[in-house]
């Protein structure tokens, strides 16, 4: 019997396959998925941050921070190297894991659709774990997941979807967002990524939306 949260993840997936050229990847539209078996979608690249420096670009997904807060490898989740895995190996040291490209609109889909990760917790965390969407410094927004993760089975693979009207700060704007996807805790934690990517919210589901 194949696991119904796999089934999930393939059926998703399939809403958002179109014909349209991405770099390393011509199945999915970059606008709207970020990370697809586990590679990044578009003119896009992986970096890594901590204290001592907070872009360090990675190659062929693998590599750490400059002091080492946080690691990132390919690993195997349906085939070979379809995912990746973060680790975070440092207390009370900030490692963060970010996507970064060309600015996108995502505006018009304030109240429609969710931020949504494909993902497994290999290490429960021990602090709080914030994803964020970046709009360039000052401008950006982020989710504390800790409560919402805390529940999940260890080496279990589900989706976690938030709400991208759930973003919010002063300094935040959603038509400009280079940084569709970063995540960052000081403490140490162990996940896996396969597929990031926005996906429509079920009929009758508001998110953050205040009621009308």
């Amino acid at each position: 019997m194949r696991n119904p949260i796999v089934n999930h993840i393939a059926l998703s997936l399939a809403a958002l396959l179109i014909s349209t050229t991405t770099q390393g990847n011509d199945a999915v539209n970059p606008n709207f998925v970020y990370m697809y078996k586990g590679e990044v979608t578009g003119y896009r690249n992986i970096t890594l941050g901590d204290p001592k420096n907070w872009s360090v670009s990675v190659t062929n997904r693998t590599g750490q921070s400059a002091s080492e807060a946080i690691s990132v490898a390919p690993i195997d989740f349906k085939g070979t190297g379809d995912a990746i895995q973060l680790t975070w190996n440092k207390k009370s040291v900030q490692g963060n894991f970010a996507i970064y490209g060309n600015p996108i609109d995502l505006s018009a889909y304030k109240d429609k659709v969710s931020l949504t990760i494909d993902m497994r917790i290999d290490e429960k965390p021990t602090g709080d774990v914030n994803i964020g969407l970046d709009c360039g410094y000052p401008c950006r927004a982020d989710l504390n997941i800790k409560k919402m993760i805390r529940g999940m089975k260890k080496g279990e693979w589900f989706s976690l979807p938030l709400p991208l009207n759930c973003f919010k700060s002063d300094n935040f704007d959603l038509s400009k967002i280079n940084g569709p996807f970063t995540i960052s805790t000081s403490q140490k934690f162990k996940m896996s990524i396969t597929n990031i990517r926005l996906e429509k919210m079920p009929a009758g589901e508001t998110g953050c939306a205040k009621p009308q």
